[in-house]
């Protein structure tokens, strides 16, 4: 996996040939959480019971995706090099048209809200199919993420396991200076989750957390620390989602 994390990351970086727009900050904060979960989950699209659905709800991180996806096997890597292309597969946010996405999203605070329904309706047919949801950490001024989270917490669905990627910054600047999230932990805990914490870019914290979730018996959120831009220098740990041709050659060269 640790490999799969690596090559996708140079692609993600890569892409920035063919499309100078794409939120690579965002993308590369990403990269381990999604790897992980492609890995593990059971992605039988022919039983929505049963199987794992993975919702990217910070759409604009989709490059990570789809470089993951490619890496698997799922989408043909050379779509990776059309993005945004009017010939290409793939979208600045992800479709469900895309094999692979379970949903379609872009606008923040909508993903917990469909997981939480998709959730519902496993419980409701006898279905042991969990939903991962991955949220960004700016994303929690959504009003839409509490109305989701204190439902998820009263019906009792402990199918859903939700991700925030605790990377610092969100689109007007950094969290700290807009909504500091200290608060974060003992919110999520008094509505009624539980509430873990991994280190985002370390996939064997992550499967750690993601254990202690499924045998917890309630719906968990794990806070996971991240970096926006990891392991592309000229942005990692910045406000800054996008970069250049130039910079993504300077990185792949001495990578």
């Amino acid at each position: 996996m640790k490999q799969i994390a690596e090559r996708a990351r140079k692609n993600v970086i890569r892409m920035l040939f063919y499309d100078q727009t794409i939120h690579v900050g965002s993308s590369l904060s990403s990269v381990e959480i999604l790897t992980l979960l492609l890995s593990r989950a059971r992605r039988d699209s022919r039983d929505p019971l049963n199987r794992d659905w993975i919702i990217l709800s910070k759409g604009h991180a989709a490059p990570a995706l789809y470089a993951i996806l490619a890496e698997m096997g799922v989408i043909p890597k050379d779509e990776l090099w059309k993005i945004q292309d009017i010939n290409g597969l793939l979208q600045g946010h992800p479709e469900t048209f895309i094999p692979g996405v379970d949903m379609s999203t872009g606008s923040l605070g909508q993903g917990l809200s469909f997981g939480g329904g998709i959730a519902m309706g496993i419980k409701m047919k006898g279905g042991n199919g969990k939903v991962f949801v991955i949220m960004g950490d700016g994303e929690q001024d959504e009003g839409q993420v509490w109305e989701a989270a204190t439902h998820i917490a009263a019906r009792k669905l402990d199918n859903v396991i939700g991700f925030i990627e605790l990377n610092g910054y969100q689109l007007d600047g950094s969290v700290d200076e807009i909504k500091p999230k200290s608060y974060l932990r003992e919110v999520w805990s008094a509505i009624g989750w539980n509430v873990l914490k991994a280190d985002g870019h370390d996939i064997t914290s992550l499967n750690a957390a993601i254990g202690e979730a499924v045998k917890s018996g309630k719906p968990s959120v794990i806070l996971c620390n991240t970096l926006r831009g990891k392991g592309f220098p000229p942005i990692e740990n910045t406000k800054k989602q996008r970069s250049s041709p130039d910079d993504a050659r300077k990185y792949l060269v001495n990578a």
